[in-house]
């Protein structure tokens, strides 16, 4: 049995949470989180009050290395930076999803896969001109192929994917989504089509992510309130997700939508090769972020462990309780001055900083490589 002492619980749906626990593990599964453990026997590992959740998880990556001239290496953005799960959203389509599948098990860090609707994935960043591209009957083989592995679909709704028609990709979505039964992911960027015209083909369980981008058509009115549109959506069960990247995030966005009480439901990254150094460096980054405009710490870690389980339907990962897989994420908070800057270059400085220190994945554990 492995013994992990010291540490600070940040789980909501624990009694214990908030509270400096210990965590016993056993054939990689949570055997007990207690305040403490004065057992001898054991495999103890003595922590100095650092903070523990759930896994984290990173809803929107590109991790298609070699395929796609944006993705990189799983494992430098995953266990190697504190991230037990990272969602690759839409490198790959039917045509080349095996392929990504054989690679992702090469990885320690766990990768999931929104399909892209496109058959060729990233493979050309205007995927969606050619209508040609998208195929619904094997697109469905292969989601029910590696259904495990497939957690929806993606769509890029911006007019330098799309070109001209903005109707057809939705409607091919919706019907890989209805005979799927998973959810749509949608990049929101450049219009046409506006945020309203792509709400309006989603439904309960979708998502949008880059949902605090900055570009003209936000979600933002003249007034900087959110538009009703948006609030409308969100109670028929839409997801917004952060999805950062190189220039879809925008930290006075997201701070006029906290004023307004309209808060993500997910934190992501975007990250790829033109952003891992700078502006998004790590999902850690995108979390001092959000721990700057002042939210708790239970709703920032909730956005990148809880919720994501829920939407992606990862089970074991939406708490730490006995009988999951320990899959866990170590991390710290120091004191510390730092500059960071979102996707419009506006300058954020931060007065404490989030270290990440490992990763359990089924109880095995890997320690950092990279600082954020």
């Amino acid at each position: 049995m492995k013994i992990l002492k010291n540490l600070v619980l940040v789980d909501e749906t624990h009694e214990l949470n908030l509270k400096k626990v210990d965590i016993l593990i056993d054939d990689g599964k949570i055997v007990d989180i207690v305040e403490e453990y004065n057992g001898s026997s054991g495999e103890i590992t003595n922590y100095n009050g650092e903070f523990v959740s759930p896994g984290w998880i990173d809803l929107h990556v590109h991790v298609f290395e070699n395929e796609t001239d944006i993705s990189i290496d799983a494992d430098r953005i995953g266990v190697d930076s504190g991230v037990a799960v990272v969602c690759d959203a839409g490198s790959s389509g039917e045509a080349n999803i095996e392929d990504f599948y054989e690679l992702a098990k090469t990885k320690k860090t766990i990768i999931k896969s929104w399909i892209n609707i496109a058959s060729t994935g990233l493979r050309n960043r205007h995927e969606l001109k050619d209508p040609t591209n998208v195929n619904v009957e094997k697109t469905l083989e292969k989601m029910k192929k590696f259904n495990d592995f497939i957690i929806g679909i993606k769509v890029r709704a911006s007019s330098s994917v799309m070109g001209e028609d903005t109707l057809t990709p939705f409607e091919k979505a919706k019907e890989i989504r209805e005979k799927s039964d998973k959810p749509i992911m949608v990049h929101i960027g450049n219009f046409p089509p506006t945020f309203e015209e792509v709400l309006s083909h989603l439904k309960k369980d979708d998502v949008i992510t880059h949902c605090f981008h900055g570009k003209p058509g936000n979600i933002l009115n003249e007034e900087n309130k959110i538009k009703p549109y948006m609030l409308s959506k969100r109670k028929e069960g839409i997801k917004y997700d952060v999805g950062h990247g190189q220039d879809s995030f925008s930290y006075s966005v997201a701070n006029f939508a906290k004023k307004d009480y309209f808060y993500p439901d997910s934190l992501s990254s975007d990250l790829h090769k033109y952003n891992l150094n700078g502006p998004v460096y790590s999902l850690a980054n995108v979390v001092n972020k959000f721990l700057e405009l002042g939210f708790e710490l239970n709703e920032v870690i909730n956005w990148v462990t809880i919720n994501p389980a829920k939407m992606i339907k990862l089970d074991g990962f939406e708490s730490l309780k006995n009988g999951n897989e320990a899959n866990l994420t170590i991390f710290k908070i120091d004191k510390e001055k730092k500059e960071l800057v979102d996707s419009q270059n506006e300058k954020i400085n931060v007065n404490s900083v989030v270290k990440m220190v490992g990763v359990y994945l089924k109880g095995e554990s890997h320690k950092v490589k990279y600082e954020n």
